[in-house]
């Protein structure tokens, strides 16, 4: 995506000095969406793959959201937040994984596999 005109960050960033609180959030809203640097649809469909997912559709349909919001995410990304949200999973995915592991390696019970038949890890 191309970047905007400086004239519009100008503006976004008067509003948000100087607007009532909703307004301020709305232009917030509008610059983090259009200005803050996004999580590419690649980036998202690498990141989806290590949270267990083949695709966005995959993983929207799961959630329940509409198809228009994989295809929106497969072409345009997602926000910067979303960005953190992913990263978030995937770490404490990962976390867990290492958790099973321990235990599999103290217990000697199994876990993990019963876990991934599941589809949890």
């Amino acid at each position: 995506m191309p970047p905007f005109p400086a004239e519009v960050r100008s503006i976004l960033n008067r509003v948000m000095g100087s607007s009532p609180a909703d307004l301020r959030l709305v232009a917030q809203r509008l610059h983090d969406h259009a200005l803050e640097e996004r999580m590419s649809g690649e980036e998202l469909r690498s990141a989806l793959e290590l949270l267990g997912y083949r695709t966005v559709v995959e993983f929207c349909a799961e959630l329940g959201m509409p198809a228009h919001v994989a295809e929106r995410w497969e072409r345009f990304g997602v926000s910067s937040e979303m960005k953190q949200v992913f990263a978030y999973l995937i770490s404490q995915r990962k976390r867990f994984a290492e958790a099973v592991e321990e235990f599999e390696a103290i217990t000697h019970v199994g876990l993990k596999d019963f876990l991934r038949s599941r589809g949890i890890v």
